[in-house]
C-alpha cells in the first residue's frame, strides 16, 4: 500500500508477534548496527524565536507528505489552540504562515480530545485516496475543574481528512491507558500518550508512551490494527504478555524494555519512529536525560542501547523553564515520502526551549548522517 509497508516486507521475513507472515519472495537485506549519529551544519531556526502565534511549536514529532508537484505539507502541534497546523513548504524550511486544520473538541467537556489534539502520525488510508492521522489527545476536567497546564489525562485518537489534510472528521479514540481517568489526579500526565506509527506486512503500528496510576505500570507501549481497518475505533489490540491480545482501549501492556539512560530510568519521551533503508532497520529518536537519543530495532519491539544524537545542554530529569531544553525530535529525509522513512542523512528537527523562564519553544533543525557497521 504505501512505502514503508514494502519497505518493511522487504526488510524482515516475518512482523513482530505474527510468526509465519513472510514474505517468501524477498530476500531481506542484511541490518547493520547504528555506531554514531553525527549532527553538523550549525543549528538553523526553521520558526525563529518570537514569531507570532508559534511560541509552542512544534509540540510533539512532525508528520510530514511529499506532494507530486515537488512540495511539502508538513503538520504540526502549536500552542493557544493546542491543535494541528499545516505548513505547505518548498523545501522544509521555509514554511511560511501555518492554517490551522484540526482543534481540541471543545474545553470543559469529559471528551477524551477535549483540551488537546496534535498529529502523531499521517498516511493514506486503504482507499488510497484519504488521509488518517493518529493524534494525541488529551482531557484536563477533574472534579469541575478544566486545567490550563498539569494535570491532563490523554488518549490516542485517529481523524480522517478527504481534502488532502485540510480539514479532518473525528472517527474516535482508538487506544487508551489501562487506568480510566479519575475524577482527581496528581498535577501529572497520565493515559496513553505521543504516539508515532508505521505500516508494515498489513498491519499499522502504533508506539505509545502509557502511564497508569492506579496500577504503578508506566512504559512504552505498542499496538497495532490491520491496514484494512482504517485503524477504526475497536480494531486494535496492544502488545502484552508475548502478542497482540490487549484491547486497545483499557487493555494492559507489556512495556518495552527502552532505556536511555540507566542512572535516570524512565525519564524517556516523545518518540518519533521511522523505517531506515541505510540501517534496514527501525529508528527512533526520543529525548532522555543526556539529550535527544536515537536507538533501532528489527521488530519494533527489541530496542537498542541508545546514542546521543545531541546532547543536552541541561541534564533532561533537572530540566525547568530557568534552563534550555531540547525537546520533540523529528528525523527527516526530505528525498523520502513521508517521515515514516528515513535514510542516512537527513535533519534532525526539534523543539529548542530557550531557557527564559517561559514555557516557550521554536523549531530548529541540524543536519544529520549515521554511521553503523
Amino acid at each position: 500500500m504505501t512505502a514503508p509497508l514494502l519497505a518493511g516486507i522487504l526488510a524482515f521475513a516475518a512482523s513482530p508477534g505474527c510468526a509465519g507472515s513472510a514474505t517468501p519472495s524477498a530476500k531481506a537485506p542484511s541490518a547493520l548496527t547504528l555506531t554514531a549519529i553525527t549532527i553538523s551544519g550549525g543549528e538553523r531556526n526553521v520558526i525563529p524565536p518570537g514569531s507570532p502565534g508559534m511560541q509552542y511549536t512544534p509540540d510533539l514529532h512532525m508528520p510530514f507528505m511529499r506532494q507530486p508537484d515537488g512540495l511539502f505539507k508538513l503538520w504540526v502541534s502549536a500552542g493557544g489552540a493546542y491543535g494541528t497546523y499545516l505548513f505547505r513548504t518548498p523545501d522544509l524550511f521555509a514554511l511560511g504562515a501555518p492554517t490551522t486544520v484540526f482543534t481540541p473538541s471543545g474545553a470543559g467537556t469529559t471528551a477524551f480530545d477535549a483540551d488537546y489534539a496534535g498529529p502523531g502520525s499521517i498516511f493514506p488510508a486503504a482507499n488510497g485516496k484519504d488521509l488518517l492521522m493518529i493524534y494525541h489527545a488529551e482531557n484536563h476536567l477533574f472534579s469541575g475543574i478544566d486545567y490550563q497546564g498539569l494535570p491532563f489525562y490523554a488518549g490516542v485518537g485517529l481523524a480522517r481528512s478527504q481534502d488532502g489534510g485540510l480539514t479532518w472528521q473525528r472517527e474516535g479514540e482508538i487506544i487508551s491507558g489501562h487506568d480510566p481517568q479519575q475524577p482527581t489526579q496528581t498535577p501529572t500526565g497520565a493515559g496513553a500518550l505521543t504516539p508515532t506509527a508505521v505500516e508494515m506486512h498489513g498491519f499499522i503500528y502504533v508506539i505509545f508512551r502509557e502511564i497508569d496510576l492506579q496500577s504503578g505500570v508506566s512504559g512504552y507501549g505498542i499496538a497495532r490494527a490491520a491496514i484494512g481497518s482504517d485503524g477504526d475505533p475497536g480494531s486494535w489490540q496492544k502488545y502484552d504478555q508475548g502478542s497482540f491480545s490487549s484491547a486497545g482501549i483499557g487493555g494492559a501492556f507489556t512495556p518495552l524494555n527502552i532505556v536511555l539512560d540507566p542512572s535516570v530510568p524512565r525519564d524517556e519521551r516523545q518518540p518519533d519512529l521511522s523505517y531506515n533503508t541505510y540501517l534496514h532497520q527501525y529508528l527512533m529518536a526520543m529525548v532522555g536525560n543526556g539529550g535527544i537519543y536515537v536507538l533501532t530495532s528489527p521488530d519494533l519491539l527489541n530496542w537498542s542501547k541508545g546514542v546521543v544524537a545531541l546532547p543536552a545542554p541541561y541534564p533532561d530529569a533537572k530540566a525547568t523553564n530557568a534552563n534550555p531544553r531540547n525537546w520533540d525530535p523529528t528525523l527527516v529525509s526530505p528525498s523520502e515520502p513521508s517521515d515514516e522513512i528515513t535514510r542516512r542523512t537527513g535533519y534532525l528537527y526539534y523543539a529548542k526551549f530557550l531557557g527564559d523562564g517561559t514555557a516557550h519553544h521554536y523549531l530548529h533543525r541540524q543536519a544529520f548522517t549515521l554511521t553503523g557497521h
